[in-house]
């Protein structure tokens, strides 16, 4: 095993999710680490909508009469995160390309890669789904140290990238992916609704892909300016005009060829 010259602390601070709307700052031991394994000094990490749908309570999470429970308290959330590698279980180091001192970041999902789904390549939707801070097996980066289990997708991450804006590339991939999922192609006109951080990674996404026009939705008018930043050909809020009947006029009555809903609500579904 590899590990830093420094000593590491045995108790480490973290958020740590006991159980539905019961939260609260606390100590756990500092994970070690076990061949195939990375722990990593927690540098930036952000707090995802599903983080907070969690506080609230959603019964997306902690389930209902119609949905299982999906998390597994007690538990540390955070999976939009960067860290310093400090300690490289046997074999992680040339499994990743990564050395003691590296900022590295991983995928948010563990795979099992024994599933029929990851055995197909559609690891991201592996059947048993650990995401870093739902599951026992997947603590997240609301702490100081955090751990890279066996069988995560783990990258190097370039120190020219300072730890806030590293934390991003998580959300910023979720983007892209959804981008490639709306197959937008030369000269399309795609509407993308929401430009929250999300949305306005998938602006900037779209944008790459050359369509005619790229046009931004939100009802807040500062979003739309950043959104013009990252991109957008046109900018329209829903509060000021009929969104529907303006992109039928920019698009001779055709409408759009590719809808991204980054919003979270059901009218913009609709809209859609």
């Amino acid at each position: 095993m590899n590990g830093s010259t420094a000593a590491l602390p045995d108790e480490m601070k973290c958020f740590i999710c006991r159980s539905k709307g019961e939260y609260g700052i606390g100590s756990r031991p500092v994970p070690d680490v076990g061949e195939g394994e990375v722990l990593v000094r927690v540098l930036a990490v952000g707090i995802c909508a599903g983080d907070a749908k969690c506080y609230a309570g959603a019964a997306r999470y902690w389930g209902d009469d119609r949905t299982p429970c999906y998390v597994e308290p007690p538990m540390i959330q955070g999976h939009e995160f960067v860290g310093e590698v400090i300690k490289l279980g046997q074999g992680a180091g040339e499994m990743y390309g990564l050395s003691i001192g590296d900022n590295a970041t991983s995928e948010n999902i563990v795979p099992c890669w024994n599933c029929q789904q990851c055995l197909q390549g559609r690891y991201h939707l592996c059947a048993p789904h650990h995401v870093y801070g739902w599951h026992q097996i997947c603590h997240g980066a609301f702490a100081e140290y955090m751990k890279f289990p066996k069988g995560a997708i783990n990258y190097k991450v370039p120190k020219s990238i300072p730890a806030w804006q590293a934390a991003f590339i998580e959300p910023l991939a979720c983007s892209v992916h959804a981008v490639e999922l709306g197959s937008v192609q030369f000269r399309d006109t795609v509407v993308i609704a929401g430009c929250g951080p999300l949305g306005l990674g998938m602006v900037a996404a779209a944008k790459l892909k050359n369509p005619t026009c790229v046009i931004a939705l939100d009802l807040y008018d500062w979003k739309l300016e950043v959104a013009k930043k990252c991109g957008a050909d046109v900018v329209l809020n829903p509060s000021h005009c009929d969104v529907v009947e303006k992109v039928r006029s920019l698009t001779r009555e055709q409408g759009c060829d590719a809808y991204i809903e980054a919003t979270g609500h059901p009218q913009s579904v609709k809209q859609g």
